[in-house]
């Protein structure tokens, strides 16, 4: 009776090939980017929709993810990234204006971003709880990035407020708030040019003259 060959380890490479020829399973990031694209679109943001298209099971997905709460949140806070970037990249001058110039920027991005504008329309109870909530992602993560921009213009330029940081990194975000979300929190329009002005207060810069006769034209 003859012995039976024995069978050579796969190498790197088939065991690459092999990989490549089975279906490939779909990861927690991209979830995130097909919720993304859902969310722009002003689709709703339904769990088992986004499931079956990334084929994946439900309880896979919600262990990724938590809840769509968190997921939405997820998806807020990517966006908000961008944001910021886009306005630190666009922001001019150093210390206290170089901060109250990235925050100008991101107040109006957000303000003039149709999907979140959507969002807080259709759905205000959850945009409120996701925005706004300290229990949320979004506002503790605005108020660490805010401490660190404050941080950073007092290393690099020795800005000094009167404030200590973390007090003053938490008020401006409140204010932000405040203001560009005031539809939800008061029923009030937004008025990003409110915002901007306290901020510019809190932090010692002086508005110029233009603007303060627009200020005193609307009062």
């Amino acid at each position: 009776m003859s012995v039976p060959a024995r069978r050579a380890r796969p190498t790197p490479l088939e065991r690459a090939l092999g990989s490549a020829r089975s279906t490939p399973r779909a990861t927690p990031l991209e979830a995130l980017a097909a919720a993304r694209r859902l969310w722009s679109a002003g689709e709703r943001l339904d769990m088992g929709t986004l499931a079956r298209a990334l084929r994946v099971s439900r309880a896979t997905l919600y262990s990724w993810v938590g809840n769509r709460e968190r997921l939405i949140g997820e998806v807020l806070w990517s966006f908000a990234e961008q944001g910021l970037a886009q306005a630190r990249a666009t922001a001019r001058g150093t210390g206290a204006a170089y901060v109250v110039d990235v925050f100008q920027h991101f107040i109006r991005l957000n303000a003039d971003f149709p999907p979140l504008r959507r969002f807080i329309a259709e759905d205000p109870g959850l945009a409120l709880r996701i925005l706004t909530s300290k229990d949320g992602p979004i506002q503790q993560r605005m108020i660490a990035v805010c401490r660190a921009l404050l941080e950073e213009q007092a290393a690099a330029t020795g800005l000094a407020p009167a404030l200590d940081l973390d007090t003053l990194a938490y008020v401006i975000i409140r204010v932000a708030e405040s203001f560009l979300y005031s539809d939800l929190i008061t029923g009030n329009q937004p008025d990003v040019g409110k915002a901007i002005e306290v901020v510019r207060v809190l932090l010692g810069v002086p508005t110029s003259p233009r603007r303060r006769r627009a200020s005193s034209r609307r009062i």
